[in-house]
C-alpha cells in the first residue's frame, strides 16, 4: 500500500494517521551542530504541497523504473497550476529554482527488523518536518514487491534545506539502523521545475537535462 505523507502527518503501523505536534519547538534548533534551515511559506511551495497529495505511480515497475516516467507528473502539474490561485495571498518564492526530490531505491534484507525501520523512518520524518518548519513537502513510500524491492521518495522546497537535516539525531539513528537492512540501495536526486510556457512540470536529474 502506498502512503503519501503530507504536512506533518505520518501513518502509524496500524494504518491510522498521527498528526504532527503543532507548534512544537524542535530541541535541536538554536544549536550549531545538527541545526536545520527553516522554511517560510510561499505561494509556489504551498501550491506544490497541495498538488503532491495526488502523487501516485503510473507503471508497475515504478520501484526500479525512470522516476520522471513512473509518476503522474502531468496530473500534479495541472493541480499545481490550479492551486496557485488558491494560494494567491502568500508571497512568491525568492528564487525560480525548482524543487528538490530524492528517490531512495532499495532491496530489503528479508531478515531485517521492519518494525525498527518503520519507527526510525517515522521519527526521522517528523524531525525533518518540524525542524525545517515544513520544508519537506511530501514523503511517499510503498511496500515491497515480490523481490523485496522498495522505493521511497521525498520532495523538498530546495536542496540546501534538504541537506541541512542530515546531521540531526533522528536522521543519524535511521542511517545507523539501515546499515544492515538492505542488500543494496541507490539514491537518485532530481529537480522538479514548473515550465510556465509549456504549463507542465519538468522532472530532471539534479543538475541534468529533463527526461520528460
Amino acid at each position: 500500500m502506498e502512503n503519501v505523507v503530507i504536512s506533518g502527518a505520518y501513518p502509524e503501523r496500524d494504518g491510522t494517521v498521527a498528526p504532527a505536534r503543532a507548534g512544537q519547538q524542535c530541541p535541536f534548533l538554536g544549536g550549531s551542530e545538527g541545526t536545520a534551515k527553516r522554511y517560510s511559506g510561499t505561494r509556489q511551495d504551498e501550491s506544490m504541497r497541495a498538488a503532491l497529495k495526488l502523487l501516485r505511480p503510473t507503471r508497475d515497475d515504478f520501484r526500479l523504473g525512470d522516476y520522471a516516467q513512473c509518476f503522474n507528473w502531468d496530473e500534479i502539474g495541472r493541480e499545481y497550476e490550479r492551486q496557485l490561485g488558491a494560494h494567491a495571498g502568500l508571497p512568491d518564492r525568492a528564487s525560480e529554482d525548482g524543487w528538490y526530490a530524492v528517490a531512495f531505491r532499495s532491496k530489503r534484507n528479508p531478515e531485517c527488523s521492519h518494525r525498527d525501520l518503520f519507527d526510525a523512518d517515522r521519527d526521522a520524518y517528523t524531525e525533518a518536518f518540524e525542524t525545517t518548519n515544513g520544508a519537506l513537502l511530501v514523503y511517499w513510500f510503498t511496500g515491497l514487491d515480490a523481490d523485496n524491492n522498495c522505493l521511497a521518495t521525498c520532495v523538498w522546497t530546495g536542496r540546501d534545506i534538504a541537506r541541512s537535516v542530515n546531521a540531526l539525531p533522528k536522521h543519524k539513528e535511521a542511517a545507523r539502523l539501515s546499515a544492515g537492512a538492505y542488500i543494496h540501495y541507490h539514491i537518485d536526486r532530481y529537480s522538479i521545475a514548473w515550465d510556465s510556457a509549456q504549463r507542465r512540470l519538468d522532472v530532471a536529474p539534479w543538475g541534468g537535462e529533463s527526461t520528460r
